[in-house]
């Protein structure tokens, strides 16, 4: 089973468990039932306490390897399809999400959209995003497909080509708080008056920024293209003129994020 489950997916679960103290840390609502095969039960405080004692008779008394815990007797399908379902969710979706369910943003007059794509091949990603030149010509390329697939105009896309080719990279690497902050301050761009609220847009970029903490790799990276103005891919508002990228190294993905606000 532990086959299927994708890298990221397991070093998150992985990591909740290497971070519970406790068997209420662990059944304190954070693994979820699957809805998809039926109703069913959550995992109890005994499997919860087994999982507990297993990792403390491990090296460093810690999960390494999803394994050790797929092979822990009472963890079963059923089990496993829970955690993913509880763990699954990529970055970004769960940061848009958090964004709109916790009100800070709303979708009737501020659309936050993004657009993600995966690149399988380790090397490859990591070739790509190493160089710029390439990251570069990489996101000129799905702009141009989100272009068309959006209906843009071709003087609109080939404006934000030229902006995106002229562009200098700010990058900010989550190693530090600036990531967090830098993407708050995106959206405090939009319209500081009317509609936002500081404290409560940047919790909401750290926990994205943070979202793959506690395991390996856990590396994020923010790079805001200068100057970019989005004609077109969602319908125009009040937008910044910068484009911000997320660079994930844990999904292996590169995500552009397209927002903007009616006012």
């Amino acid at each position: 089973m532990s086959n299927t489950v994708p890298t990221w997916v397991a070093n998150r679960i992985l990591a909740f468990f290497n971070s519970a103290r406790s068997v209420e840390d662990i059944v304190n609502g954070n693994i979820k039932d699957d809805p998809s095969d039926g109703p069913g039960r959550v995992m109890g405080r005994s499997l919860a306490a087994k999982i507990l004692r297993t990792k403390s008779q491990l090296p460093r008394r810690r999960f390494t390897e999803f394994s050790q815990l797929d092979d822990i007797h009472g963890v079963g399908p059923g089990t496993i399809q829970d955690l993913v379902y509880s763990f699954g969710t990529n970055a970004a979706e769960a940061f848009q999400q958090s964004m709109y369910d916790n009100s800070v943003i709303y979708r009737e007059n501020w659309p936050l959209e993004f657009f993600r794509f995966t690149i399988e091949d380790q090397q490859q990603f990591n070739e790509l995003v190493n160089d710029q030149t390439m990251f570069r010509t990489y996101v000129c390329d799905r702009i141009t497909d989100l272009c068309n697939e959006r209906e843009v105009s071709d003087a609109d896309c080939q404006k934000m080509l030229s902006e995106i080719e002229g562009a200098y990279i700010d990058t900010y690497h989550n190693t530090t708080p600036a990531p967090a902050y830098a993407l708050a301050l995106w959206f405090y761009e939009f319209d500081a008056d009317n509609w936002f609220s500081w404290e409560r847009i940047q919790e909401q970029t750290e926990q994205y920024i943070s979202y793959h903490m506690g395991g390996y790799p856990w590396d994020m990276e923010l790079r805001f293209f200068r100057g970019v103005q989005q004609r077109g891919i969602i319908p125009i508002g009040i937008t910044p003129t910068d484009l911000p990228v997320m660079v994930n190294w844990p999904e292996q993905t590169v995500t552009i994020w397209f927002s903007t606000l009616y006012d």
